[in-house]
């Protein structure tokens, strides 16, 4: 907030400019804190141990069963971030700080959009390797496959930036949605609760796109039978971006 007071004082922050502030500022509490992390990661960590000693019943069904771990994972540790993320700001008037700042409600929106996708990624970096391991994920061809050479059409590293773009595709989605809603009930007593009420219907889509997506990854099918997840998921991260910008403003001045 330093940086941010002594640059308006020059002249004020671009919108751009203003989000990178807000979103270092809520990187370097988190950090100095861990309080998402710990809690967020260890929720998420324990999810993926406990699904893969339940559903690890044959190799053949690892891929799918690993899919859907990783997805309901993050959804449930990215309800923990939205809500703690923005309980800062109702702490002591910090919210009160940001408004009454010369910069643009987009600007607010952004960085913490950036900043919550940020903290997302550092949640799902051990679940994801974790996940992988217990379920013995390597992006190699099926046995079905592997009988039938001409079915492979893809080398792995394909599936594997598949895989990459669709879970960082799907953490935007779900940073864009969840802080744009997430204001909404930082105000609320039971924001928890509320938060996870209104989210759940609103984020099904992404999710079922994730562990589609994720599963047709991890099964190697032919990158053209699941290249329109990735287009789905573009296309969440899309509308997520133009309708916080446009609605954030008028959601944090209610």
């Amino acid at each position: 907030m330093v940086a941010m007071k002594a640059a308006t004082a020059r002249g004020g922050l671009g919108v751009f400019a203003a989000a990178w502030e807000i979103c270092k500022k809520d990187v370097r509490i988190e950090l100095r804190t861990r309080e998402v992390l710990a809690t967020a990661g260890v929720f998420a960590v324990v999810v993926g141990v406990l699904a893969s000693m339940t559903y690890f019943v044959h190799p053949k069904y690892n891929r799918a069963t690993a899919a859907g771990t990783i997805w309901i994972a993050v959804f449930f540790a990215s309800v923990l971030s939205f809500s703690r993320i923005w309980q800062r700001e109702r702490d002591e008037s910090a919210l009160t700080s940001l408004l009454v700042a010369p910069i643009a409600r987009a600007a607010i929106f952004l960085g913490k959009a950036l900043a919550t996708f940020g903290i997302i990624l550092l949640v799902e970096l051990p679940l994801v390797a974790l996940s992988m391991f217990l379920f013995a994920i390597d992006f190699t061809p099926p046995d079905s496959a592997l009988r039938d050479p001409s079915a492979i059409q893809d080398p792995a590293y394909v599936h594997v930036l598949a895989f990459g773009a669709l879970m960082v595709m799907g953490t935007a989605a779900l940073a864009l949605i969840g802080t744009l809603f997430g204001v909404m009930t930082v105000r609320t007593r039971a924001r928890d609760l509320v938060l996870a009420i209104v989210l759940f219907p609103l984020l099904s889509p992404v999710l079922v796109c994730g562990v589609a997506g994720t599963r047709n990854a991890f099964e190697t099918q032919p990158f053209d039978d699941y290249r329109g997840f990735l287009a789905l998921m573009g296309l969440f991260v899309f509308v997520g971006l133009t309708i916080g910008v446009a609605l954030f403003g008028a959601l944090i001045d209610e």
